[in-house]
Parts: C-alpha cells; structure tokens; sequence
C-alpha cells in the first residue's frame, strides 16, 4: 500500500485547528462510540491517533482496566500527542508511530476505531479489511468520517454554497473522499464485517453563532495549497484574510442556519 498525503497538512497551526475541531466533535464521538459498543476493560487500536484526542476520549471510556494504543504516522503530530500524555499522567495510553493503512499485530485487539481518517485515505476499503486480522474473532471496528454533502445553509447563502464546493472539489483534487460516511457501510460489509450498524449526527448552528463561518474558514485555510492547485479558485477570489467575516456577515444578514458535515459513524464485527 502507498502512503497517503494528508491533505491539511500538519504544521502548528493545522495541529492546533483538529484540537479545536475535536472540541467541537467530543460530545457526537461519545455518543457514536457508546453507541457501536466501545465498553470499560476493552483493548483498542485507535488509527491515525494525531494529537491524541480521540485516544484520550476512548481511554476515558475503557477505564483504568482498559488500554489504548493510539497509532500515528505524523512525527509532529506524535510529538504533540505523547507530551499530552504527560502532562495528563495518562496510565493506560501508549503512543506508536506507524502506518494505518499497513500496521500488524500480534495480539489481536477487542476494538479498533479511527475518526477522520478514512476520507484521506484512496484506499479505504482496503484499509477497513486489513484491519480485520488486527482484531479478535468477534471484535469491533467503529470508523467515524464526515459526510460534507450534508453541509448547506438555510437559507442558501450562496459564499457559502461556493466555498463548500470548492473544498469539496479540493479534497478530491487532493485524492480525499469528503463523502465517504455515505460509503463505509457499503466498505464494512464487503470487507466482511457482521452486524454493520451505523447512525450520523449533525450539528445546526444559529445565525449569530461564530463557528460557523470560523469552521469553514479554518478548513479552508488548511486547505489552500490544494485549493489553488486544482484550479476551482485563485488566491484573490479565495480571500482568506476576509473570509471569516464575509462569511458571518452573509450568515446574518440572511438569517440563515448553517448544518455542518454529518459527522457519520459506522461499525460492525470481525466474523467470530
């Protein structure tokens, strides 16, 4: 398998956007989690583990008798996740770098889960069956992605409407599927898996709220190089320095309610 590029990039600033977005995500991946079966003593496998958010949460869920292997490929990222780890004093959380798309145990896992990973990767479906031989017969994998289609505004603001489908055209200019929640049902059950289950939540935020136009615009911002190489807009038109408030003002002026990315989460059972 190749390596992906991750298309946001992994400096300060983009580490520091995914902890920001995992704020936002923390109460949805909780209830997906609960939800798929992540229970206390469990040993789970969390895939392209970044700055460790996600880690940390399911830590919290596995208890004291449980453990965590948060597994990333990113050594800025790792770096991030490991003095995390310290400063917390976090018992039951081990940090390895590695590739989620080849990594290999030999002590099968209960669970395996990954947030926010697979839409990066042009192999999913290949991913989500390796992933099999890492788990014990009967146990889980939970994948929790976007689906951006879902993203709109009501009313239509059309700023909106543009920049949304200009990510959307960058993202797969950058070989990244924004739609993938839609498909993983579909990757869960070809790879095998029993008893695939899955449920998305969405987000509506109020006219005057402020993540709104700041979400989109952190999205764009990270994904500005791709933005201008697929051609769908130029650095002018993109207008980054202004777009925050261009977005927000547009947002009120037409009082519209803005339903962010369905953030979807699927899961099933390895045969057992």
């Amino acid at each position: 398998m190749t390596v992906p590029q991750y298309a946001l990039g992994s400096d300060d600033t983009e580490i520091g956007r995914l902890q920001t977005q995992a704020v936002m995500l923390a109460g949805p991946t909780e209830l997906l989690l609960q939800r798929a079966g992540i229970r206390r003593g469990m040993r789970v496998l969390d895939l392209g583990a970044g700055p460790g958010d996600v880690t940390f949460q399911v830590a919290g869920m596995v208890g004291a008798e449980g453990y965590v292997v948060g597994l990333e490929l990113d050594p800025a990222q790792l770096a991030v996740a490991e003095r995390r780890r310290a400063a917390m004093g976090v018992a039951n959380v081990e940090f390895r770098q590695g590739d989620a798309c080849t990594f290999a145990t030999v002590e099968p896992f209960d669970a395996v889960v990954c947030r926010l990973l697979l839409l990066h990767l042009p192999n999913a479906a290949e991913v989500i069956r390796h992933h099999r031989d890492n788990l014990r017969p009967g146990g889980l994998i939970v994948a929790i992605d976007y689906d951006t289609g879902s993203a709109r505004t009501l009313p239509e603001v059309a700023l909106f409407s543009q920049v949304l489908n200009w990510l959307n055209a960058a993202f797969r200019h950058a070989k990244a599927d924004p739609f993938i929640g839609m498909r993983l049902p579909t990757y869960f059950e070809q790879a095998g898996y029993q008893k695939v289950d899955s449920l998305g939540l969405q987000m509506y935020l109020r006219p005057s709220d402020p993540l709104s136009a700041e979400y989109v615009t952190g999205v764009a911002k990270a994904m500005k190089p791709a933005l201008l190489r697929s051609g769908v807009t130029t650095e002018d038109e993109l207008g980054l320095d202004t777009l925050t408030q261009r977005l927000a003002d547009a947002l009120q002026s037409a009082n519209a309610v803005f339903t962010m990315p369905t953030v979807v989460g699927v899961w099933g059972r390895r045969p057992g």
